[in-house]
């Protein structure tokens, strides 16, 4: 199956756009963040993991967890965590 992950508030390189990813049929969102962390090595891009994994997801607009499934054709928006205060 294939999904489309849109990147939010992170430091990444000019140019680095959203990604098209190619999944098992059975994927959930940790498998979504693994293909991520290969896909920031593929782009040269440097990502700190546990940021990544401590990042607000969403599945189609809606709030999701570490096991939440993930479909063909989701939209998979990837946010994070904030500093500061």
């Amino acid at each position: 199956m294939k999904i489309t992950v849109k990147f939010y508030v992170f430091d990444l390189p000019p140019g680095f756009e959203d990604a098209e990813i190619e999944l098992e049929s059975d994927a959930a969102i940790s498998d979504v963040l693994d293909s991520c962390l290969e896909l920031f090595k593929r782009r040269g891009a440097v990502m700190d993991e546990n940021e990544l994994r401590t990042a607000t997801v969403l599945i189609n607009g809606k709030w999701s967890d570490l096991n939440s499934p993930v479909s063909n054709k989701d939209i998979i928006t990837i946010v994070r965590p904030m500093d500061g205060g």
